[in-house]
């Protein structure tokens, strides 16, 4: 196996840093990962017996997700929201795009997470940095903008609602990352490189977990057993439609 240079390991953690709401709609993130590998090959009716544990699994994703975005959507409703996109200054971090009942999201914020997205692109094929690239964040720019939007609005929640994360919560997922990047002293070294300090990303990991603590207590509160009981009639078409897409 070939070494992770540094520049692989300092994208891996300014993703960390700025994926943001994330953490909450991790039960959608991993759906398309569920479309289970049966080595490229189709299978007959039999195999459904084997794929519905993950069938079932992925439907119980989605609807989570679903309910979770139906509840941000609500959020979104209530809160007081100015966006003032046409604001935005590669050159000047500070200046204010979007207000979220008072709370600022600067400029330096969505070029934070445009470079993470930058970065995706890889994953298509695409130069992160040649004018494709460049093009198609400019058309993304205020979906990148709404998705900051969602975080300060769930932030902003988990303050009222008053969820607390341990120390040792946060020690925890702090050594867990300082051995992702070859321990504290390598990652401190690309703290510095990002003018971030072990406290600041401290505060990041607090903010992570208690958006996923309060995602799993909503859905907790606002889903029953019964809401996650799928009918024989949704499994197999949802293992038909998986079977279509490996067939193409």
């Amino acid at each position: 196996m070939g070494k992770t240079n540094k520049n692989d390991k300092k994208f891996g953690f300014r993703k960390f840093i700025y994926i943001g709401v994330a953490a909450v709609l991790v039960v959608g993130l991993g759906i398309g990962a569920l479309i289970f590998d049966f080595g490229g090959q189709l299978v007959d009716d039999s195999g459904f017996e084997e794929a519905r544990p993950h069938l079932e699994q992925q439907l119980r994703m989605e609807k989570e997700h679903e309910v979770l975005m139906q509840h941000i959507d609500g959020l979104r409703e209530q809160s007081d929201i100015v966006k003032r996109l046409e604001d935005f200054d590669k050159e000047d971090g500070s200046t204010v795009i979007a207000e979220v009942n008072g709370e600022e999201i600067l400029s330096q914020d969505l070029i934070d997470a445009e470079e993470v997205q930058k970065q995706q692109f890889i994953m298509m094929g695409l130069d992160p940095e040649s004018p494709e690239a460049d093009q198609m964040i400019e058309e993304i720019r205020e979906d990148i903008l709404d998705s900051l939007i969602m975080n300060v609005i769930l932030l902003q929640k988990v303050r009222q609602e008053g969820i607390m994360v341990s120390s040792q919560e946060i020690d925890e997922q702090y050594q867990m990352i300082a051995e992702q990047f070859g321990g504290e002293e390598v990652m401190e070294d690309m703290l510095e490189e990002e003018g971030m300090t072990p406290g600041d990303l401290e505060d990041e990991i607090e903010k992570q977990i208690s958006l996923q603590t309060y995602a799993e207590k909503y859905l907790e509160e606002n889903l029953d057993e019964e809401d996650l009981e799928f009918s024989e009639q949704e499994l197999r078409r949802l293992f038909e439609q998986q079977q279509e897409m490996l067939a193409q």
